[in-house]
């Protein structure tokens, strides 16, 4: 850093851009900035704190800073550092949290107890888990879905004494809530939620401390303002106004709702809506100016989110522009959409490094097939937010499985499954077994579990417990079908319920996701000839040893699901799975709240690009070890086919791949075939350096060939409310809505299986 620190009116003046300027000089009164992705947020907020030290005479103790992590906050006290220097003390910056926690530290005599403890999450784990165990209640619900349940209660709270019972669906879920307050309580604890609660209760039940709090505390800015829950929100209010009267000096909400992704959390996007309405004469500033990407992956961001309603009007736009910097791939299965996948790394990492290139996905499960392929491939990868496939706990526990069937003398797999789920064999059964196992090493886990029952070490309901394991393997062997066994498997040992009960619902359902993808792979390696025990663990073991010879490479491409790539970005960007039921997500097709979120998270993923975008889809799938119909994401209608050039690769090969991206790139030799195809945007034909094959039309990746039976030319008019329609796969159903967006018709239909949205040209009208 410079001796020197900037001057901040110099910034202002030359480096920001007039909607920029506008935010950081607002002066006075409610400000909300409504920024585009990558239109310098975190600039703003902070030359806003800067010009208000520096060049309006703030005090500094007079601000107060909000953001979400630490991360934010300390980049955030850098950059102020860099406009004020080292002498000018700094103002408040850091999380909700840790603001609340500081302000009941200082105001401890007006608590209930004025000495009080924090709880982490292990700690609110073990305190819930013994209120279960002491109810017997540990087999109907588990402390971390428990846990979420009532986390998700308490965020959305508005007064600190409303009474939860109507927020839990379960009158169990609510006595296990009570149960857990009250032991807080007696053990004057808070856990993190506690924090933002009693911060509101200071401010709703103290009499004078908001006055006091507002004397002293002017200006107030909070950054991020989309992923704010109702208790935050409710709580800026407490700290800016008195009444319906705003007290404060300026309040500063930064923030934009096309990136409001996270409601699983309690953050709700209606917030930055409620803003203008809560704080009356709020000056709207929109930054529209992306710094990030080019022309064209904007064009196509912004025709996809403008789809969303609960938004405010904006238009993202860049100065770098370009063409040709969007394509879109129609695959025939996962396999050859990661196959293009990995040719599109090979050909982007020509001169550039590996970790410019991302691929995003909307689950974990997804990633298995991708990463095969880059191992294949000697593609280097790294997992962010999670871990490799084969390294997740709920694959290791089913191959543990098959890895005793393979091998009865392999003890570090018994260990790791004898009590996964749990059966009442606590460390001392493992000692004991241990201990024989060691005297007898030519004996297999089968024979030293019989041996302990005959010799009465292990009897009573522990006995009964190994003897329903030791079950498990009867009429199995390595010679069997690897799907089979850990299919039968999974179920005698009840693991997905097990999975449900402990974890939260989210995570339980991405650990699921995880079993049935490696259930798939299996099939998958059936159908080639691997789908024994023995020689799919063979397989396996050939690729984890693969992967640790490459994870030693400094440089490489980074897989991730679409949330962890928030605040992210690549030069290229690779968005796998561009299907119904994957993105959007299969849970968020009869709410259209959530299809709105979903259409945030696949334009936050668009927004990561700054040079190239590649949007895949697969037109089948393996689904329980058979391929299924995949129907394209009804997003890809939204994406304007005049920003980019869209492919059907349905009989394309490695080669074919590998020409299509150097091309694309221009990265490519002069030795190249010269043919001609039909072009999917015009229809034309058009001569092309790549692709040397029989030439084939291609169709608009997003769309479908109708299926037999299928009316995809019948006329908009035709589609009416309580008409009888057919599909394919969830057979009758009643028109209940119709949507015209573009030329696309959306249809809500409520089958036996429930509701779903479905463009029309996959319905039959009955």
């Amino acid at each position: 850093m410079s001796d020197r620190p900037q001057s901040i009116d110099t910034f202002v003046e030359k480096e920001l851009n007039d909607a920029q300027r506008k935010a950081v000089t607002h002066a006075s009164g409610p400000v909300l900035v409504t920024a585009c992705a990558g239109s310098g947020k975190t600039r703003v907020i902070t030359a806003r704190i800067a010009y208000m030290i520096a060049s309006c005479g703030a005090e500094p103790a007079s601000i107060v800073a909000l953001t979400f992590t630490n991360k934010a906050a300390r980049e955030m006290r850098e950059r102020i550092v860099q406009f004020l220097g080292d002498e000018v003390p700094l103002p408040f910056i850091g999380t909700f949290h840790s603001y609340c926690l500081r302000l009941l530290k200082r105001q401890q005599h007006l608590l209930e107890h004025p000495s009080f403890s924090i709880i982490d999450e292990d700690d609110q784990k073990k305190m819930v888990q013994a209120i279960l165990q002491r109810n017997n209640l540990q087999k109907q619900v588990s402390a971390r879905g428990a846990l979420y349940q009532i986390s998700q209660a308490k965020n959305g709270l508005i007064d600190p004494d409303d009474d939860l019972q109507a927020r839990f669906a379960q009158p169990l879920l609510y006595e296990v809530f009570q149960a857990y307050e009250s032991e807080k309580r007696e053990s004057h604890a808070f856990d993190f939620d506690d924090l933002l609660i009693e911060g509101l209760r200071l401010f709703k039940k103290q009499n004078g401390f908001q006055e006091r709090f507002q004397e002293q505390v002017r200006h107030l800015l909070v950054d991020e303002y989309q992923d704010t829950n109702l208790v935050q929100h409710e709580l800026l209010k407490q700290m800016a106004k008195q009444g319906k009267k705003v007290m404060a000096g300026s309040i500063c909400a930064v923030g934009d709702e096309d990136q409001s992704i996270y409601s699983w959390r309690g953050a709700t996007v209606a917030n930055i809506g409620s803003f203008r309405k809560d704080f009356p004469g709020t000056k709207l500033v929109k930054i529209e100016q992306n710094y990030r990407s080019v022309q064209p992956i904007l064009d196509v961001a912004g025709a996809v989110i403008k789809r969303n309603t609960n938004r405010i009007e904006k238009k993202i736009w860049s100065g770098k522009e370009a063409r040709d910097r969007v394509r879109v791939l129609s695959c025939v299965s996962e396999y050859q959409e990661a196959a293009a996948i990995a040719a599109f790394v090979q050909a982007s990492a020509r001169g550039k490094k590996k970790n410019d290139v991302a691929v995003l996905y909307r689950t974990h499960a997804q990633s298995r097939v991708i990463e095969e392929q880059c191992i294949r491939h000697s593609i280097p990868y790294k997992i962010i937010g999670g871990v490799q496939f084969y390294e997740r706990k709920e694959v290791k526990d089913v191959l543990a499985h098959l890895r005793l069937v393979a091998n009865p003398f392999d003890r570090t797999a018994f260990f790791r499954i004898i009590n996964t789920p749990a059966r009442g064999l606590g460390p001392k059964f493992e000692e004991q077994f241990y201990t024989a196992w060691h005297d007898e090493p030519f004996l297999t886990f089968r024979q030293i579990g019989q041996k302990l029952i005959e010799t009465n070490v292990v009897k009573g309901t522990k006995a009964a417990a190994v003897t329903r394991f030791l079950q498990l393997f009867d009429g199995v062997s390595p010679k069997d079908s690897a799907r089979v066994v850990a299919d039968r498997m999974v179920g005698q040992i009840g693991y997905v319920p097990y999975l449900k009960d402990a974890y939260e619902p989210n995570e339980a359902q991405s650990r699921i996701d995880n079993i049935k993808e490696l259930l798939d792979g299996m099939a998958h390696f059936e159908s080639n000839g691997m789908g024994s025990v023995e020689l799919f663990l063979e397989e396996v073991a050939l690729i984890q040893e693969r992967i640790s010879r490459l994870a030693d490479e400094r440089e490489a491409v980074l897989l991730m699901t679409l949330h962890a790539a928030k605040g992210l970005e690549f030069d290229g960007v690779i968005l796998a799975g561009l299907e119904e039921g994957l993105l959007p997500a299969a849970r968020s097709m009869e709410d259209d709240d959530a299809l709105e979120e979903e259409r945030r998270l696949f334009y936050v993923g668009i927004t990561r690009a700054r040079e190239r975008l590649l949007l895949t889809r697969a037109k089948y799938r393996y689904t329980y070890g058979q391929m299924t119909d995949q129907f394209p994401s009804q997003f890809l209608s939204d994406v304007p086919s005049t920003q980019t050039k869209q492919e059907d690769c349905t009989y394309w090969n490695d080669g074919q791949f590998a020409d299509y991206f150097e091309d694309w790139f221009g990265v490519r030799d002069n030795k190249s075939t010269t043919f001609t195809y039909f072009s999917s945007n015009t229809g034309s034909k058009t001569p092309r350096r790549s692709l040397p094959q029989t030439s084939k039309r291609t169709t608009v990746a997003g769309s479908a060939r109708p299926t037999a039976g299928t009316s995809s030319s019948t006329g908009s008019t035709a589609w009416r409310k309580n008409r009888t329609v057919k599909h394919k796969t969830y057979g009758m159903g009643v028109i209940q809505a119709v949507e015209q967006k573009g030329d696309a018709t959306y249809v809500t239909v409520h089958f036996a299986i429930g509701r779903k949205k479905i463009i029309s040209r996959f319905l039959q009208l009955v």
